[in-house]
């Protein structure tokens, strides 16, 4: 059973939750109009989007959909097997393939075709073979420096980089404790990490089923509107990344209210592992019973309310409180 299906994995990165207030900007500011912007966009759930239920990556390739449409010069490169809860884990390995997906569904195959990428997309395994069904993917972080460090240079042009990588949409919500687990997340610390702007962004109030299409474009849609706020691309200045968490719609619903959010401090579930009697364990995941309460200002309790959850997440491990003595 997959990591991510159990919410869980090790840790590899240490995020803090920083208030940001929902203030009107001034009438002065124009909106960002995404027209040109390079976007490197990766995720956690795999290029392939082969699975019916979508969940191996169909969140992708609907947001850069909705990028392209907004004008957006759009590069996909992501893990090319699923690697959820691996944070900002890297693999580690000297040599890797980029290799286009088994592929791409023919309802986005077209997608982004006009633009000077040519809709490129590139999924990344270990190895100097071309990546095939049974290669060992990179992790999300990976294939963000693979991109921002090789492939966008020499493959785009991209000599100074993309102006914001986005990473997501990914199936199953990233929040609370989560947040430190998330490959989605992780992908888009080690571009902030690198001075680029980041946004990750998850789709679905639970991890299980997958969410429908409705909901992923939902979230897409969000993603359009807050990217035409100026501070949202600032905010890499303070080594911080926007973390956006759609709730499950309903066709015809119409779009979700946004409620900007701190990090939650509550566990829903906790991994275990249990002793099988011949020397080994298995690992099961254990929802917190009764339910925990969540704080009234995070990002779950907005996410089960029916907000779309914005919370800003500070890559920076360094503590900002005060130090005893």
């Amino acid at each position: 059973m997959r990591f991510k299906a159990l919410r869980a994995a090790v840790a590899a990165v240490v995020v803090l939750s920083v208030a940001v207030p929902a203030q009107a900007s001034p009438r002065s500011e124009q909106p960002v109009s995404l027209a040109g912007k390079k976007i490197l966009l990766a995720n956690d759930d795999s290029v392939q989007a082969a699975k019916p239920d979508g969940s191996d990556g169909r969140g992708l390739y609907v947001l850069r959909r909705a990028l392209c449409r907004a004008g957006a010069d759009v590069a996909i490169v992501g893990p090319w097997a699923q690697q959820g809860g691996q944070s900002r884990a890297t693999a580690g390995v000297g040599v890797v393939s980029a290799t286009a997906p088994l592929a791409v569904p023919a309802e986005f195959s077209a997608d982004c075709a006009n633009t000077s990428a040519r809709g490129l997309v590139l999924g990344v395994c270990e190895g100097s073979a071309p990546c095939g069904p049974a290669s060992r993917s990179v992790t999300p972080a990976d294939a963000v420096d693979l991109a921002l460090t090789a492939v966008l240079p020499r493959r785009l042009g991209w000599n100074a980089g993309p102006d914001l990588v986005v990473s997501g949409i990914n199936a199953g919500p990233n929040t609370d404790f989560w947040v430190n687990r998330s490959g989605t997340v992780g992908a888009a610390s080690a571009a902030v990490e690198r001075g680029v702007a980041a946004v990750a962004v998850s789709a679905g109030t639970r991890v299980a089923p997958p969410p429908a299409t409705e909901t992923y474009e939902a979230a897409a849609d969000v993603v359009i509107r807050l990217l035409a706020a100026r501070r949202l691309w600032s905010l890499v200045r303070d080594m911080v990344l926007v973390n956006v968490n759609q709730p499950d719609v309903r066709p015809g619903s119409g779009p979700s209210p946004v409620r900007w959010t701190s990090v939650g401090g509550v566990a829903q579930g906790w991994v275990s592992y249990q002793p099988t009697g011949d020397g080994t364990y298995q690992l099961s995941y254990n929802p917190v019973t009764p339910p925990p309460e969540f704080e009234n200002d995070s990002d779950t309790k907005a996410l089960f309310d029916g907000y779309v959850s914005v919370s800003a997440v500070a890559v920076h491990r360094g503590y900002t409180g005060r130090l005893p003595g």
